[in-house]
């Protein structure tokens, strides 16, 4: 029955009311996404009361209508009309009114047959639900099953008069091919498909989507590897180095380490997913392997080794807590990768993926060595330790090549001290006298008891010594050439 909002104003206003409650109250009492509105004489139950339906209730104290819903279980009141109804507006009118609030009722139907239409399935449910009166707003889903697939979904809404298509833009992996497709012409390669020239050939593509026909059509899939495999950054050990027989180090430092997931060609994006759960760190020295640390995390924190209090000596020759060298190994422990993707995105087939395992890395190392010695001075003290060590160091173990001796007038002797074993003085040149050729006037000591740094064991050294009768009267630059 047509109504006019003109015809009495209270009607709009009963229509404007309902609406703002169906807004702010139909996500707390809707869960199939509509509400209609209903008049009842009285206040439902639980029990009577259905999901999804407003109830309207005259109030006769307010003489306006309360709205009641099943809210949780319990039917609970919403709000009201702030209208009255009676003599203003007619039971049609009103119902007339609420007809068109209720947001519509959801149908739904499957067919099997391709070739049945839709509107035959529309029209033979309500064939077999005569009870129910079709209204504007209702909307039919027809489901199209074939073979245990489904092809398609298609929805319908009746606009009053009939029923009209909603379906819009379909996504192209959602329009299934029913049959094969025939390949056929004067042509050997369409994309990655391939026939003979002049034959024919069957493209199995019956019930797969256009989507992937176009992808297996046009794009070609090819297979991952693992371009990298987990490894270890960072780690390394402070002050590492060939160092003078004797050095002390109070706490040998070790650097915090991160875990390198490694890498796929393809993807995923994400990467490997490759994260270490475990991290050893060993002590390492010519006396063996100690643990010194085991860490449950996905990367290391820097940390640091005082052998328990005690520090360590770099020194070749024994003694408490002395190493002839030092260095340290970390093992990181990590789960598997996850599965590696193709280059369309698809999981890797066979599977690719980095296998769950250990990495190892090694810092530099603390390694020990003897100083050689050389000088001119002004005095001629006992040849002992002392006075060796009293000369210009090396800062490096022996090795064959050439030294520069700066020689001071006044100076009365000129040293230089190698450890025994090695060649030592092979020839002394004087510069500043003509390059002459000064290596006889040396005298080879031997046996000399030379210590390393801090009063560490002493080792022999060999001692090439000058004392010219008096002092050098001017400066020289004497070149040192060592086998």
């Amino acid at each position: 029955m047509a109504y006019s909002e003109t015809k009495v104003v209270d009607v709009k206003a009963l229509k404007d009311a309902l609406t703002r409650v169906k807004k702010e109250y139909l996500a707390a009492i809707s869960k199939a996404g509509h509400a209609a509105f209903q008049k009842a004489d009285a206040i439902p139950t639980a029990e009577q009361a259905q999901e999804n339906i407003l109830y309207l209730v005259k109030n006769a104290a307010t003489d306006h209508y309360d709205i009641y819903a099943l809210v949780d279980g319990a039917v609970e009141l919403l709000d009201d009309t702030t209208v009255s109804l009676d003599g203003l507006v007619t039971d049609e009118e009103l119902t007339a009114a609420l007809a068109g609030l209720g947001g519509g009722s959801l149908y739904e139907g499957t067919k099997s047959d391709l070739s049945a239409s839709d509107s035959s399935v529309i029209e033979a449910y309500f064939a077999a639900h005569s009870e129910i009166t079709q209204k504007a707003g209702d909307v039919f889903v027809v489901t199209t099953i074939v073979g245990d697939k489904e092809y398609e979904k298609s929805a319908y809404q009746y606009t009053g008069e009939a029923w009209e298509a909603m379906t819009g833009n379909v996504d192209a992996d959602k329009v299934i091919m029913r049959e094969n497709l025939i390949l056929a012409g004067d042509y050997d390669r369409i994309g990655n498909w391939t026939k003979d020239k002049n034959g024919t050939a069957t493209k199995e593509v019956s019930g797969k989507s256009v989507a992937a026909i176009l992808k297996d059509l046009t794009s070609k899939t090819l297979q991952p590897t693992i371009t990298a495999n987990p490894s270890i950054n960072g780690f390394g050990l402070s002050g590492a180095a060939a160092v003078e027989a004797g050095t002390a180090v109070a706490t040998a430092s070790y650097l915090a380490a991160t875990l390198n997931p490694g890498s796929y060609k393809y993807g995923p994006k994400a990467g490997t997913g490759v994260v270490a759960s475990n991290w050893k760190v060993e002590r390492i020295t010519d006396g063996g392997t100690e643990q010194v640390a085991s860490v449950d995390a996905a990367s290391l924190p820097a940390g640091g080794d005082d052998n328990g209090g005690n520090g360590f000596v770099i020194g070749d020759a024994g003694g408490d807590n002395a190493v002839a060298s030092l260095k340290y190994r970390v093992t990181a422990t990590h789960g598997a990768g996850v599965q590696a993707e193709d280059n369309l995105g698809g999981a890797s087939n066979p599977a690719v993926a980095i296998a769950a395992g250990t990495k190892t890395k090694d810092s530099a190392a603390y390694t020990t060595y003897r100083n050689y010695f050389y000088g001119a001075t002004a005095e001629k003290p006992t040849l002992d330790s002392a006075y060796i060590r009293g000369l210009t160091k090396s800062g490096k173990a022996y090795a064959a090549g050439t030294i520069t001796l700066n020689v001071a007038a006044g100076t009365q002797r000129i040293a230089i001290a190698c450890i025994a074993g090695k060649t030592g003085v092979k020839k002394v040149i004087n510069e500043t006298a003509m390059n002459a050729d000064v290596t006889s006037t040396f005298t080879k000591q031997t046996g000399v008891a030379v210590e390393g740094a801090n009063g560490y064991t002493a080792k022999d050294y060999n001692v090439w010594v000058y004392e010219p009768a008096k002092p050098y009267e001017n400066a020289c630059v004497l070149k040192v050439t060592l086998g």
